[in-house]
């Protein structure tokens, strides 16, 4: 048989394979499914749309990605002020077939430009059918909060596609679930007031995906209670999972010694950045998996962890580009900014937002046989770290690694860490040590520290009853004098 024909059985061989591991998969995902009982059977098509989006064809997949993104450029190009303004919208064709190649041409949305031109980016009109449904506000980590505007569609997926790793992960819908957030995360007391410490809030369904399926039921506690009352909580209430943020479930780790109690079955990690070495840490100690999902208050949930270790993107909800500093993307295996265009939400479009978040860009199939777009390991927010000298990005992680590959028990009294950076460059370890601790913690870091050759600025270790957290509540590890004030352009 001559070559050429060989080859061509072998592609279509191989094309052939490929198509049924993707029939394989999806009827698997489709008999998971069954599992999680709809609230509302109407939205039984919806949800075997979700399924089908996973393990569409690559070509399938791009032209529904062109299509959408076809749509809702039209849409902001014809009803947003603020885009249809600029001299780059001006200019954009949108009459024929277009693809993500075209966003480069678009200048990036950064959170400042919702602070100035709230009004302008709303748009004057919606699509029949459409309204607008709800606001939702960034928690602020690094600066002023963020509101944007929902239409009724963007915020009714955010439950649809919160399930989907629960699926992929096999969760049974009629666990307990635990959540430890802040306050004003967790669902309100009657009177709408915010949960006091202490107090446990309760619900007959997990949070946000009670509202399409029904599960088991749901419980709520403050993060902002000590780590020690979070344990005796969780061993009270005895969950099957928890969600919380990374150095919640770090903290908690640390305090109970390994899994903080028997009953839990898997662990989800939320809003932050969890690293590596955070989660070999957390996984080891409990003997339980981590998942994680990305997103942020301003598009909704964008992309869930696999087992194979890629973020893969919630494409029926939005585009994600792994870009350089010039705004062009990035290759594969590059580190890059995080930008997401909203596909759903009408009523506010963000195009080309800037999440100031940190990913690396891939390419080519994913172990996981999901074709959903995908990219690497999240580094979280870099912005800050252009305003700290050289070399500070390099000390935070040397502190980081130090404390996450000592022993467990020398972690004991360890309830919460942050290093603080002041204006003549030198750093303070403030530690919140439950009795007295152990000294071994110290002893590692100056050792670490001292070690370092580029003749490093002092580092001061105090032991303090609390830190400080940022403007909305979160958790900072990290904080500098060098970092803006919160009023200023990044």
């Amino acid at each position: 048989m001559p070559p050429a024909i060989l080859l061509g059985t072998f592609e279509f061989h191989w094309q052939g394979c490929v198509l049924i591991s993707r029939l394989v998969r999806l009827n698997e995902e489709r008999e998971a499914q069954k599992a999680w009982r709809l609230t509302k059977p109407g939205a039984a098509p919806v949800v075997e749309e979700i399924l089908k989006r996973e393990f569409l064809k690559p070509a399938m997949a791009r032209d529904r990605e062109s299509r959408e993104l076809r749509f809702i450029l039209r849409f902001a190009k014809s009803e947003v002020l603020y885009y249809r303004s600029q001299d780059s919208w001006a200019s954009l064709s949108l009459d024929g077939p277009i693809d993500r190649d075209l966003l480069p041409q678009l200048p990036i949305l950064r959170k400042h430009h919702i602070h100035e031109n709230f009004e302008a980016l709303k748009a004057r009109r919606l699509p029949k059918g459409e309204r607008a449904f709800d606001s939702t506000r960034s928690s602020g980590t690094t600066g002023r909060p963020t509101k944007v505007l929902f239409s009724q569609h963007a915020s009714l997926m955010f439950g649809l596609l919160a399930q989907r790793p629960h699926r992929w992960a096999r969760f049974d819908p009629s666990w307990k679930q635990a959540i430890i957030r802040l306050p004003q995360d967790l669902p309100r007391r009657r009177d709408s007031s915010v949960l006091a410490d202490g107090e446990t809030c309760r619900s007959q369904g997990w949070q946000y995906i009670k509202l399409w399926f029904h599960t088991g039921p749901m419980v709520g506690f403050n993060r902002t209670n000590s780590a020690d009352a979070q344990v005796e909580w969780l061993r009270a209430e005895r969950p099957q999972f928890l969600v919380s943020f990374p150095g919640t479930l770090e903290i908690l780790v640390y305090a109970s010694q390994g899994k903080p109690v028997d009953s839990l079955r898997a662990l989800r990690s939320i809003s932050a950045t969890l690293t590596e070495g955070m989660r070999d840490r957390v996984e080891q100690a409990t003997r339980l998996p981590v998942y994680q999902s990305y997103g942020l208050n301003e598009i909704g949930i964008v992309a869930h962890r696999c087992e194979s270790g890629r973020y893969h993107v919630n494409a029926e909800h939005c585009l994600v580009e792994i870009v350089d500093e010039a705004g062009s993307p990035c290759r594969a295996g590059e580190t890059g900014r995080i930008l997401v265009t909203g596909l759903t939400n009408y009523a506010m479009p963000l195009i080309r937002y800037d999440t100031g978040d940190l990913g690396v860009a891939m390419e080519g199939g994913c172990d996981c046989g999901r074709t959903l777009p995908s990219f690497g390991t999240v580094f979280g927010r870099y912005r800050p770290m252009h305003h700290a000298p050289e070399g500070t990005a390099g000390r935070v992680n040397l502190i980081q690694r130090t404390i996450e590959e000592l022993p467990l028990d020398a972690l004991t009294g360890l309830r919460e860490y942050q290093l603080h950076q002041y204006r003549d460059e030198s750093f303070e370890l403030r530690l919140v040590i439950q009795d007295e601790g152990d000294n071994r913690l110290e002893e590692a870091v100056h050792k670490a520290w001292d070690t370092q050759k580029d003749n490093p600025p002092p580092l001061r270790i105090v032991r303090v009853g609390q830190v400080s957290a940022s403007p909305g509540g979160k958790q900072q590890e990290f904080t500098s004098d060098f970092f803006p004030p919160l009023h200023e352009k990044p």
